[in-house]
């Protein structure tokens, strides 16, 4: 026993000396990998850009995080959970936390940093996550694209294309920081046509690249860029602050094509057979034409919607659903928010898989978690509403045992959005022919719970998502109050038609939380969606508001998904006075259909009809008074 007693005794002293090595080692790992900003003098990020001209200071040291201009755009691929930002002037934020990409453009005898750079544009390709970047230089512009695609791996295209009337060089440069503050990048190098980070390949060319320019210790190579003297083809940096850029020639007419590897992939030859924007762009489009269709006169309304409900499939990440990448933590009725955003824009087969794949994770107490949030009832609410209004038996049947356990664990555990989820969760069990649990939770139920309304406008930070959220719920009670809140959030809204969390009213650029929340975009899309077709009481409700720029214009609304139904519809103009087209797939012979922004007292019977409606006066001056329509036939249905 004595000897056993010592050996123990030995081997507690080796592992408590063990024990002591590693936590030393890994204090001196974590002081090592302490994130910054490089020095005031390198060639910055945007935001740090704007929080200098903010203070009138270059100066100035910025804060060590984004709180001035968070604002960006997200792009990525159907088929992939990986969602990547491209800030405002192209800087692409390819790991947070580490490094990102930007690029930089030689004219003439001087280099340009679109970071720093008066005349830059951004744009989306036909409102899909394809991001422009546009900078007008040597009597043209030339064109920086970014776009998600997949072959044997997920890949980040990267394009920049001259059309300029004179040659350029091209910089690509890897950078130690990323949208919100510092990073840390050790070590670059340069193997033919492939760029590594740390180890892991980060850049693939499409063609050689000319030089690589390094910097080290403090040194950034943007100040180095026209340096002649022969470099290494790689760089080391002890303290993180490692950057390097390629350079290529860009002649007119040409584009320089790479790809950023977003998983492990031994393929470093694919750049040729990766497809084009527009094939992407045509992509993302025909899968949002699919779900349902809308014609719109042109508008900032209309490219609003149309990239919104082809952005808000970034939000789907094939299993569940992310509102806000890069942002805070979100609660529980933002994921529902936008679950219901994805299955009443269409997306049927979206919304079955997340909800599929989370009544799997329920536990034995009957909750189900994401990002360890609670998310029982917000599921149940976005399942109850697809369900509604895209039956599917075999899957309501499926849920329904996952229902009845997260109703105990509600009751258990209940929280603001509780009341919702309940009534919710009644309606299906009554879906699927569940009489007594239905019967027994219906004496628990609140009926009478209401939405709490608040408009958000003051001097002080916009929160886009309560405006947005605040649109939807008018959108039910006062169309026409609903539809100017959603111009102002409109207004609001980047150039590639996407929202901040928050969002100060003086610089219009994000303050905090994501640079693109995809929980306003969820609001707005389904406030649009209930302006054109609403079936939350007894009768259909079509057209709720017509906006004055709409009046005299033809819209077309096809395959909506509605409790009654796939709705469509259509306006065409005789004159001053609209004819309304309407069919309801397996509608109810007895359906009543209203559209009071066209005419207050219509009341259209059947799932299919037409008529023409009482004469409407332009309620403005800029609206048009002529009959100079599009030729449309007079009558007829949707196919």
């Amino acid at each position: 026993m004595a000897a056993s007693m010592s050996v123990w005794a030995t081997e507690r002293s080796t592992l408590t000396v063990l024990m002591k090595i590693l936590r030393q080692f890994f204090r001196s790992r974590q002081f090592q990998v302490r994130r910054q900003l490089p020095p005031s003098h390198w060639v910055q990020p945007w935001w740090v850009e704007c929080f200098r001209e903010q203070v009138k200071s270059p100066e100035t040291q910025p804060p060590p995080s984004n709180s001035v201009a968070r604002s960006w755009t997200l792009t990525g691929n159907l088929e992939s959970t990986h969602r990547v930002a491209v800030d405002p002037r192209g800087l692409i934020s390819v790991k947070p936390g580490a490094w990102s990409l930007d690029w930089w453009l030689r004219v003439d005898e001087a280099w340009l940093f679109p970071a720093q750079h008066g005349s830059v544009r951004q744009r989306l390709v036909d409102g899909a996550p394809v991001v422009e970047t546009i900078i007008r230089v040597a009597g043209g512009d030339v064109i920086h694209r970014v776009y998600g695609a997949r072959l044997n791996a997920e890949y980040l295209v990267v394009e920049v294309e001259n059309q300029a009337s004179r040659p350029v060089a091209l910089a690509l440069a890897i950078r130690p920081y990323d949208l919100l503050g510092g990073g840390r990048v050790e070590q670059i190098e340069l193997n033919d046509r492939t760029l590594s980070v740390d180890g892991n390949v980060a850049f693939l060319c499409g063609r050689s690249p000319g030089r690589l320019i390094t910097g080290a210790g403090g040194i950034d190579p943007a100040a180095s860029l026209d340096d002649a003297i022969p470099r290494d083809f790689s760089v080391n940096c002890e303290i993180g602050m490692a950057s390097a850029a390629i350079i290529a020639p860009l002649v007119h007419g040409t584009t320089f094509r790479g790809a950023i590897p977003l998983e492990n992939t031994t393929d470093h030859d694919v750049i040729s057979r990766l497809p084009s924007s527009q094939q992407v762009a045509a992509g993302w489009g025909n899968h949002a034409v699919n779900a349902c269709r809308f014609v719109l006169p042109p508008g900032r309304i209309n490219d609003l919607f149309d990239a919104s409900r082809q952005s808000i499939l970034l939000a789907s990440t094939g299993e569940d659903v992310e509102p806000a990448p890069g942002g805070p933590e979100h609660d529980a009725g933002d994921e529902a928010a936008v679950l219901m955003a994805l299955a009443e824009s269409g997306y049927r087969t979206s919304v079955r898989e997340i909800l599929i794949a989370r009544a799997k994770r329920q536990d034995r107490l009957g909750a189900v978690t994401h990002d360890n949030l609670d998310v029982t009832g917000a599921t149940i609410t976005a399942a109850e509403r697809s369900l509604e209004i895209a039956p599917d038996p075999a899957l309501a049947h499926a849920l329904s045992e996952f229902v009845a356990d997260g109703v105990r664990w509600m009751l258990a555990h209940p929280d603001d959005g509780t009341a919702e989820s309940l009534i919710a969760a009644h309606k299906m069990l009554v879906r699927v022919g569940a009489e007594k649990a239905a019967n027994h939770l219906s004496a628990l139920l609140p009926w009478d719970a209401e939405s709490d309304i608040s408009v958000v406008f003051s001097d002080e930070n916009i929160d886009a998502v309560e405006l947005a959220r605040t649109a939807f719920e008018l959108s039910a009670t006062d169309p026409i109050k609903a539809l100017a809140i959603l111009e102002k959030l409109g207004s609001f809204a980047s150039s590639t038609l996407a929202w901040p969390s928050r969002i100060s009213p003086s610089t219009r650029k994000g303050t905090g939380g994501a640079g693109h929340d995809l929980c306003v975009t969820a609001w707005f899309v389904r406030s649009v969606l209930r302006l054109l077709v609403d079936d939350r009481n007894d009768y259909l409700r079509v057209a709720a508001v017509w906006p004055n720029e709409w009046h005299a214009h033809g819209v077309e609304v096809h395959r909506v998904p509605s409790r009654y139904g796939p709705v469509s519809w259509a306006v065409r103009w005789h004159g001053d006075r609209p004819a309304l087209l309407w069919e309801v797939e397996d509608g109810h012979s007895k359906l009543t259909v209203r559209a009071p922004g066209l005419d207050p007292e219509f009341q259209g019977e059947g799932p299919v009809g037409e008529e023409l409606l009482a004469p409407v006066t332009p309620r403005s001056t800029d609206a048009s008074t002529t009959n100079d329509a599009p030729d449309t036939p007079s009558s007829g249905f949707f196919t």
